[in-house]
């Protein structure tokens, strides 16, 4: 049997390239996304035999039942919950409310709510891995440490991506042995909501991050795992 992938936000960058890279691969893709214009276009590159999009918003608790209802009691054996937005206000003066906890219900309960509505599905495969798309800028260390603060990027992205990782670590203490939980930075991703220093083609990170998944060398870690680099990146 074929193993099943399911990916959150493949209608545009990482993760669109994750889902053609995935279907192309002879896996059982689903692929989530909000964007009806976005749906429409990736149709025409399905693979109706691999490929599965569902049209769903994951900042949206009926993300679950759409979930429910795409899958069925399939197995899922790596969930990548890639969905994210980039936020605004780089400065407190521009921070509003409203777009902190946009950024918080993507980056932190989205994912939540994703791999909630596959817990069962995940439990059914042989070695399941659930990867969380995080951030170089989602290191309270490095945010710190001062490393990013010529990197134009909004408080409201980095504080959900650090309350991703809390996500990450509670999912990891839960599941122990039972799920293999991944933080992963995929690196300096070419994409709209890239940073200036951007350098990598995301279908180059695609093929990496499942050919890397397929080798077992996405195992958790007391951090987040630099796709580019071999070296963990601290909390």
């Amino acid at each position: 049997m074929n193993k099943s992938i399911f990916i959150t936000g493949v209608g545009k960058g990482l993760g669109r390239a994750l889902f053609l890279y995935g279907q192309k691969s002879n896996y059982k893709t689903y692929g989530l996304l909000r964007n009806i214009e976005q749906f429409k276009d990736l149709q025409k590159d399905m693979i109706p035999e691999m490929g599965k999009l569902i049209l769903a918003d994951v900042g949206n608790d009926d993300c679950i039942d759409k979930i429910h209802n795409a899958v069925g009691e399939n197995k899922i054996d790596l969930l990548i919950n890639n969905a994210g937005i980039p936020g605004k206000g780089q400065k407190l003066a521009e921070v509003e409310s409203d777009d902190m906890m946009q950024a918080f219900n993507v980056h932190c309960i989205g994912v939540l709510r994703v791999t909630k509505a596959l817990e069962t599905n995940l439990k059914k495969a042989k070695s399941p891995t659930v990867i969380n798309i995080n951030s170089r800028l989602g290191s309270i260390s490095r945010q710190s440490d001062g490393i990013f603060k010529d990197v134009p990027v909004s408080y409201a992205y980095r504080i959900a991506k650090a309350a991703q990782n809390m996500l990450s670590c509670c999912l990891k203490n839960e599941f122990e042995e039972l799920v293999n939980i991944v933080a992963l930075h995929p690196g300096k991703i070419k994409t709209e909501i890239a940073q200036k220093d951007a350098d990598i083609e995301v279908d180059w990170a695609a093929k990496k991050i499942i050919t890397d998944w397929e080798n077992g060398q996405l195992n958790k870690f007391n951090g987040i795992i630099d796709l580019t680099e071999d070296k963990i990146i601290k909390w």
